[in-house]
């Protein structure tokens, strides 16, 4: 699943100037940023301090989701110089985030003709594992900690990259450097559920999902991360738990999320487990007419077809 850039915390920006601990301040008043970079912008009196205000003013811009609006503002910083390599990350990243991932891979490679930036390079390695090109992602990554070992984003970047490349154990230790750096973040919480799944340490993964959930550990969640965390650890709790129990928490699952489709699949295999082959049918209509029309998983065909068979409509297998 593919989740905007919103966590970017190693950006090697130029000198600071006297005003930008207010244009500067990363916090969640976006708003309030855009109108206090208009102001340094007005202030500055050279080009380098005017490309760092029009660029943090596009950084706040994409993090409110004015697309447009931020492409926008960074072209205006390109106008003042060409030479910012953060302006052209930040660009690259607009352009992830409007799911264009060859334009915000331009725009990577833009950037490190002119500095080689570690942030060019993980967001690089994001994209390449977006196109599924694991080795890319994995040499990437390594180039954004071969410049900065502290990189969060690098760090959880490389644990995805060697996940898939079959070297599960080893992308843990990459999701714990990047917890350690950057405590409460959510998505390295969630990556590394994938590498213990792989594993098959599905306690582990029922453990780290509840750590994930505790407001304690991530105090401002993303709501589309807690959905994938929840049904993560349902599906290690499918693995290691009697259909009854299982069935009781993707129903507890359900109700908050009803359209859950890991959810559903997870509760129609638990009932047919326990022979109730009809109750399981009847569970499942969502998933069998997928209204939203949402990415199905193989294996959630395969319990509609088990469903088929159990009901001895093999014509519709």
């Amino acid at each position: 699943m593919r989740h905007p850039l919103v966590l970017i915390l190693a950006v090697l920006l130029p000198a600071i100037p006297a005003w930008s601990q207010t244009c500067a301040d990363r916090s969640g008043n976006y708003t309030a940023r855009i109108s206090l970079c208009d102001q340094a912008l007005d202030a500055s009196d050279n080009p380098g301090d005017a490309a760092f205000a029009l660029a943090m003013k596009g950084e706040a811009q994409r993090m409110l989701g004015d697309y447009e609006a931020a492409a926008a503002t960074l072209q205006q910083a390109l106008e003042v110089t060409l030479d910012n390599s953060w302006v052209w990350v930040e660009l690259g990243n607009v352009r992830h985030d409007q799911g264009d991932l060859a334009g915000a891979l331009a725009h990577y490679s833009a950037a490190l003709a002119v500095e080689d930036h570690a942030d060019a390079w993980a967001n690089g390695a994001e994209a390449w594992w977006q196109f599924r090109m694991d080795q890319r992602c994995s040499d990437d990554a390594d180039n954004a900690l071969r410049l900065d070992p502290e990189h969060a984003f690098a760090n959880e970047m490389k644990g995805r990259c060697v996940t898939v490349l079959g070297r599960a154990q080893e992308a843990i230790s990459y999701f714990d450097m990047a917890i350690a750096l950057a405590p409460g973040y959510q998505n390295a919480y969630w990556n590394k559920l994938a590498a213990l799944a792989v594993l098959g340490r599905h306690q582990e993964v029922i453990t780290t999902a509840d750590k994930a959930m505790s407001p304690d550990v991530v105090p401002n969640p993303n709501p589309v991360i807690e959905v994938d965390i929840l049904s993560r650890r349902l599906m290690a709790v499918a693995q290691m738990e009697s259909p009854e129990t299982v069935t009781a928490g993707a129903l507890a699952l359900l109700a908050r999320y009803p359209d859950n489709l890991t959810a559903l699949h997870i509760l129609g295999r638990a009932l047919l487990d326990a022979g109730k082959a009809a109750e399981a049918d009847a569970a499942t209509q969502i998933l069998r007419s997928n209204p939203d029309d949402k990415q199905m998983a193989a294996i959630f065909h395969d319990t509609l077809a088990r469903i088929d068979v159990a009901l001895d409509r093999l014509d519709d297998v």
